[in-house]
Order: C-alpha cells, then structure tokens, then sequence
C-alpha cells in the first residue's frame, strides 16, 4: 500500500515538473537566494552589525538583544545556507526544502517567544 502511494506520489511530482516549465529557473533563483540569506546571517553573526541591529531599544536591553539576535543567526545561517545549497544541487528533490523550513520556522518562533520573555519589561515600557 505504501509503496503503491510512493510510486503514485513520484509520478504525480514528475507531471508538475514536465508541466511547469520554467519553473527550474524560478528554483534556482530561490535556492540561491537562500543560501545569500543565509550567508548575511552568517557574516552578520560575525562581525554583530547589519539592518536587523539597527533597532531603536532602550540603552539597557540593547546589548542583551544583539547577543540573542547574533546566537540566532548563528543557527539559522549556516541552515540555510546549506539547505540552499543542497536545494541548488539536488533539484528534484524536495528534502532540503522540507528540512530547512522544519529547522528554520521553529527557530524563529523559539527566537520571538525568548526575546518576549526576557525583554517584557522594556517592550512594555518602549509603548
């Protein structure tokens, strides 16, 4: 039953791919676009300076936030660069994909809840 739904899926995706055409292009743009992303992350998290640090906080949580946001980007960069990477290479598969949004949006989700935690007091008082 299983293998029947897996042939089933592998050629319903191999249709949309003979359908779409120049799709490949728009895969490519997409992959690469990750994997810049991810590489401003990275260098971002290097040097601790770039547009996401350029928030008006108070003095007193100014520093704690741009630690959090460099330990971010610390994870998120490298994930997807890769994934953009391995999406560029591996064209026909969906992995990559799968992979890097199931890593990425947890990530930033655990990133908002942590820094609401831990600034409440200055978000309330920045209103």
């Amino acid at each position: 039953m299983l293998n029947s739904l897996m042939i089933g899926l592998e050629e319903a995706a191999e249709e949309a791919v003979e359908t779409t055409g120049n799709m490949g292009m728009f895969d490519n743009f997409f992959s690469l676009l990750l994997f810049a992303a991810g590489a401003f992350m990275i260098y971002s998290a290097v040097v601790g300076k770039g547009p996401a640090f350029r928030a008006d906080y108070p003095a007193s949580m100014q520093k704690e936030a741009t630690a959090l946001l460099r330990k971010f980007y610390w994870i998120l960069g490298p994930v997807a660069a890769i994934t953009g990477i391995l999406d560029f290479i591996y064209k026909d598969s969906i992995w990559p994909y799968i992979v890097s949004i199931a890593i990425i949006m947890p990530t930033i989700v655990v990133y908002i809840i942590i820094f609401r935690r831990k600034f409440k007091d200055d978000l309330k008082r920045m209103r």
